[in-house]
Formats: structure tokens, C-alpha cells, sequence
């Protein structure tokens, strides 16, 4: 978004102001809680499955990421999935909801996630941007039951995929 010189006409500004905050990351800190709003992508290639992990930690999740201000979770995880790992993806249809409550770093977070199923029909993956933290890798199915993925309880949805949207409550900080 360009910035604006002082003394340009206040409709354009507020136009502006508009458009960038519309593009916000849903995000809000209530109580002691980091409330996300979420989606995230279980991404099939044959018999194996996408996860991602932050750079040096060892346990894994689904690629994704928040949803912004006035933006549907299917756009959304179209966009972060491009961004993250390029377009060689179709998404099929949302398989989860997940109300996840969890600590991290010293915050408790209380995360509710719509997770699709999408099948990947590219090459390599690459990001599109240049921000993109994680380490991907690809994991076949019977790989699945040693890895560490959070939430865990994802990995029943990954080994044995339903027809219905499922809701699925991960509570590990109580």
C-alpha cells in the first residue's frame, strides 16, 4: 500500500485506511487468551501429506494460516497456500473445524481453524513470497504416527478422511 503525503484529500485517505485495515489478520487479545481465527490445509500428494514446522522446533503442522478481515477461509487458504507453497493445489472441500486451546512462547492461544482437504498436482514446492518461515516437508501415512503434529488430535482426520464436516476440540492447557 503506498503511503500517503501530508495534505492529500481526506476521502483517499480513508479509502486507504479502509483497504489496509480490511486486510488485517484476524487477531485479538482477550483476558489472558490470543484468539486466531484460522485455516489450514490438509494437502495430499498420492499417499503422502504436507506438514510445516517452525525453524528449529521439532514437532509439525498443517500449512496455513490466519484469516484476514473480511476475507472468507476459502479465499483464505487459497491465499496462504499460494503464498506458502505455490499454485499446484486444487482445493476439495472443507473436512474440519478445530477449536484448539493451546500455550506457546508464554501466551495461551484459543484458536478456532476451518481445515480443507486439497490435493497437490505441482512439482516442487515454492513460496511466492518472501516471508515465509516454515520448513515443509512431505510425509507418508504410515510416517504419520511418529511425528509430532499439533494439535494431534488432526492426525485421525488425516489417516481416515470422512465424507462430513466434523468439529474436533484440542484442549492441552486445561
Amino acid at each position: 500500500m503506498d503511503n500517503l503525503e501530508p495534505g492529500m484529500d481526506g476521502m483517499i485517505e480513508n479509502e486507504n485506511k479502509f483497504r489496509k485495515d480490511s486486510m488485517t489478520d484476524i487477531s485479538l487479545d482477550m483476558n489472558e487468551y490470543r484468539v486466531n481465527l484460522r485455516v489450514a490445509a490438509i494437502v495430499r500428494r498420492g499417499e503422502d501429506v504436507l506438514l510445516c514446522r517452525p525453524p528449529g522446533h521439532d514437532w509439525w503442522f498443517l500449512p496455513g494460516g490466519r484469516i484476514k478481515v473480511n476475507e472468507d477461509s476459502l479465499t483464505a487458504v487459497q491465499r496462504e497456500l499460494t503464498e506458502e507453497i505455490g499454485a499446484g493445489f486444487e482445493v476439495r472441500k472443507p473436512t474440519a473445524v478445530v477449536e484448539n486451546f493451546f500455550d506457546l512462547e508464554d501466551r495461551r492461544f484459543h484458536e478456532i481453524c476451518t481445515v480443507y482437504e486439497v490435493t497437490w498436482h505441482g512439482g516442487l514446492i515454492a513460496a511466492t513470497v518472501e516471508d515465509v518461515q516454515e520448513v515443509f516437508g512431505w510425509f507418508s501415512l504410515a510416517e504419520l504416527s511418529d511425528v509430532v503434529l499439533k494439535p494431534d488430535l488432526i492426525k485421525r482426520r488425516i489417516l481416515n478422511p470422512r465424507a462430513e464436516l466434523e468439529l474436533i476440540v484440542n484442549r492441552e492447557n486445561g
